[in-house]
């Protein structure tokens, strides 16, 4: 009888041994007629010369770099990744506006970056993926978004841990990165209209080629001339351009700041504060009848865009609106949605944000401007600490001492995440 039961046994353990075999993950060749790596559309040709990918787990945040072009053994384990790739082409510029149109276009070597989220390596090696790419540039040399506090500040926990937000402080800073004085009349600040969490599948039509989607457009005002900012030097857009202190010693002053949004609220029981010796923002659209904020949670991405000479919020309202739809979770489309767009042409500067609650499921603008993202928070944790802030990193300092800032239109590793607020 015992012989039995410690036969039996052995057997339950050689099952769950085959039973842990199995689920270990399989590694899955990666050739290089898997992925495709195409150009942008004002490149008439590209020749990939060097680079690498690297995929990252997004489940255990492991790395894995494979050297370009790939060898006949590259492999990864099965599972879900952010595949990213960097290297260098030889390409070609749609040449078509050249002033001599006889003249033969010449190949130049620029370094290209692309990235694609959540790509499904599956076990039985069913995989393929497109990575767009997107010309990385020498250096920037203009404004910048330097600095966004989107989180905003909390009071300290009460007895049961719990910390109430505290609303009106949110700002995001702006940095001339160039060498030269910019003038900032005329500078829209964007908000996204569709969220980094949430893809609109079926988006029709999808513009992303052409222009970026907006649910708030505000412009600095001016004539052009009022408001120059000099290199290496910064101004602040915020909410309210008050003294935050007053409402607790944690949180910062405003009260200096640049330009501040106003929002007339028609809520009866929400008010808008104005500071009549802090310029405000021309509104031209904002989706919300309310105070806006920045999304707390990261779910939006931001621009700034430069209006066009002549270019008037009236003509802005009438010439770009359009009507989207999308395909619902029921498979059904859904009903025309109206929005604005912003042509890519206008943009200067985007950052994309991902949520520290949910994945981050699409980019919302084109990704010539932001291939990847940045965020606050504990990802694995699923939380945040307010009074947090993303910040543009140095990527070199002059003689005279003007910080160059970091622009390589990749957020993951332009910016610092989870820094104390420079305003505070």
């Amino acid at each position: 009888m015992k012989r039995l039961k410690r036969l039996a046994l052995l057997c339950t353990a050689a099952l769950a041994l085959a039973s842990c075999s199995d689920n270990t993950p399989k590694q899955v060749t990666i050739g290089n007629e898997t992925i495709a790596l195409t150009a942008p559309g004002n490149i008439t040709s590209m020749n990939v010369k060097s680079g690498k990918y690297t995929f990252t787990n997004v489940t255990t945040g492991v790395a894995k770099e494979l050297e370009y072009p790939l060898s006949s053994d590259a492999s990864v384990e099965e599972g879900l990744y952010n595949v990213k790739f960097e290297g260098e082409a030889e390409v070609l510029v749609d040449l078509t506006k050249a002033a001599d149109e006889e003249e033969a276009p010449t190949p130049v070597t620029v370094k290209m970056q692309g990235v694609a989220n959540n790509v499904v390596v599956k076990a039985d090696g069913t995989f393929s993926l497109e990575l767009k790419l997107s010309v990385v540039p020498e250096a920037s040399n203009d404004f910048v978004i330097s600095e966004i506090y989107y989180v905003g500040s909390a009071y300290a926990p009460d007895a049961s841990g719990k910390q109430k937000q505290y609303n009106g402080d949110q700002y995001i800073k702006i940095t001339n990165n160039s060498d030269t004085v910019l003038f900032a009349d005329g500078l829209a600040l964007c908000e996204s209209e569709f969220t980094t969490s949430q893809k609109k599948s079926g988006l029709t039509p999808d513009v992303r080629d052409e222009a970026i989607t907006v649910d708030c457009f505000m412009v600095i005002p001016g004539s052009g001339t009022d408001y120059p900012v000099q290199p290496g030097e910064s101004i602040i857009l915020c909410d309210n351009a008050q003294n935050h202190k007053e409402a607790d010693p944690s949180f910062m002053n405003l009260s200096g700041a640049n330009f501040e949004w106003y929002t007339s609220s028609t809520s009866s029981t929400t008010t808008d504060t104005d500071n009549p010796a802090v310029p405000n923002l021309d509104i031209y659209y904002c989706y919300t009848r309310t105070i806006f904020v920045f999304n707390k949670q990261g779910t939006k991405a931001y621009a700034l865009a430069r209006l066009p000479e002549g270019m008037t919020k009236e003509k802005w309202l009438n010439d770009y609106a359009y009507t989207y739809t999308y395909t619902l979770v029921t498979g059904k489309p859904s009903k025309g949605s109206t929005a604005y767009k912003v042509p890519n042409e206008w943009v200067v500067d985007a950052v994309e944000l991902r949520s520290y609650k949910s994945e981050f499921a699409w980019p919302v603008f084109d990704p010539s401007f932001d291939i990847s993202y940045t965020y606050c928070g504990d990802l694995n944790a699923g939380s945040i600490d307010f009074g947090t802030a993303v910040r543009r990193k140095v990527a070199s300092t002059t003689e005279d001492g003007r910080q160059i800032l970091q622009d390589t239109n990749n957020s993951a590793e332009d910016f610092e995440r989870n820094v104390t607020p420079s305003m505070k």
